[in-house]
């Protein structure tokens, strides 16, 4: 199947689970099935034994994740800075979460390193309304980094973005599992739009990794004693058991 075909199938596939435009990150989304969990449905896939096989990771690379806006988003005026430190944000997320189960977070790909893809897709932004008056004081000193991204989000809001992972292994690139979740939505769809601030979009890419140290604890143990990663509650207990 070619790369357009692919798309099309994928789309129609995708349709009766939850409505999400294939953006092409992932390698293959036909694969993807819709999950129910308590935050929502994600699109899912998991290779054969994945879950077992994670046993063997004990690092993990994690990519500089991608920030891919919607074609028909209102705003589209983030500056190159900002853009950066929101990946920053994304990449910083998973890595706390998964230091804090002691896997390691490496540069080099190895036999028990897992290489993470990650992507901020579908991104719909849409400006608030300035407050009279608004002004910036000619020579004042220019914020970076997360300041900056922090400023940048007080003047626009996140309606709508997807997040798409793609975990395989560093040294053959079999890809083991891949997510797709969608949150947000727009008044068009008949549902109330919310603003996601810096808070809860940083919860939102740290409860997936969150989830992936669970899946290689998981592996870790008997299968008797495997929890449900999607269930924050099983999670929080055992890492409060762990450390």
């Amino acid at each position: 199947m070619n790369y357009r075909a692919l798309l099309a199938a994928s789309a129609i596939a995708l349709s009766a689970g939850t409505a999400f435009a294939a953006s092409g990150f992932l390698t293959d989304y036909s694969k993807l099935q819709p999950v129910t969990t308590a935050t929502g449905t994600d699109l899912v896939y998991g290779a054969p034994d994945a879950a077992k096989r994670m046993v063997a990771y004990t690092s993990v690379m994690i990519d500089q994740p991608e920030i891919h806006f919607s074609a028909d988003s209102e705003y589209k005026g983030l500056k190159p800075e900002d853009i950066e430190a929101l990946s920053t944000v994304m990449r910083d997320a998973l890595k706390s979460r998964l230091e804090a189960g002691r896997y390691k977070v490496v540069e080099k790909p190895a036999a028990d390193v897992l290489f993470v893809r990650t992507a901020l897709t579908e991104l719909y932004l849409k400006k608030k309304k300035r407050r009279l008056m608004a002004y910036t004081p000619v020579g004042a000193v220019t914020k970076v980094g997360i300041d900056a991204l922090k400023e940048t989000l007080d003047k626009v809001d996140i309606i709508e973005m997807a997040l798409e992972a793609e975990i395989a292994d560093s040294k053959s690139s079999e890809v083991l599992a891949a997510i797709v979740v969608k949150r947000g939505a727009r008044k068009a769809e008949g549902q109330k739009e919310q603003r996601m601030d810096m808070d809860e979009f940083r919860a939102t890419v740290g409860e997936y990794g969150s989830r992936l140290r669970c899946r290689l604890d998981n592996a870790k143990l008997p299968e008797a004693q495997w929890i449900d990663c999607t269930d924050p509650k099983a999670r929080e207990a055992r890492e409060g058991k762990a450390s």
